[in-house]
């Protein structure tokens, strides 16, 4: 295995930290993100579809329901505030 940079994230209480899988080449590794806004836009421009990819084998891509189904995950994804740290940091 290659050696990766070792680099670190500071994330303030109240702060969310979102963790978004990817591949990238034949390794999969995950980004994480302090911003949804940041998350979002890195899952828009990721070109090998996403949820899109994991949600192919349950249904047809062109089917009006499968977007449905997208648009409703996206709405739970929206509406419910991240989880609280377990146990908050001093």
């Amino acid at each position: 295995m290659a050696e990766v940079e070792s680099r670190y994230l500071d994330v303030r209480p109240g702060q969310p930290l979102i963790g978004i899988p990817f591949q990238d080449g034949d390794v999969w590794v995950t980004r994480y993100f302090t911003s949804e806004a940041d998350a979002d836009a890195f899952v828009a421009q990721q070109s090998s579809g996403g949820i899109e990819v994991v949600l192919s084998g349950t249904c047809d891509q062109s089917n009006e329901e499968f977007h449905e189904m997208l648009d409703e995950l996206d709405r739970i994804r929206h509406r419910n505030p991240p989880s609280p740290l377990a146990d908050p940091l001093p």
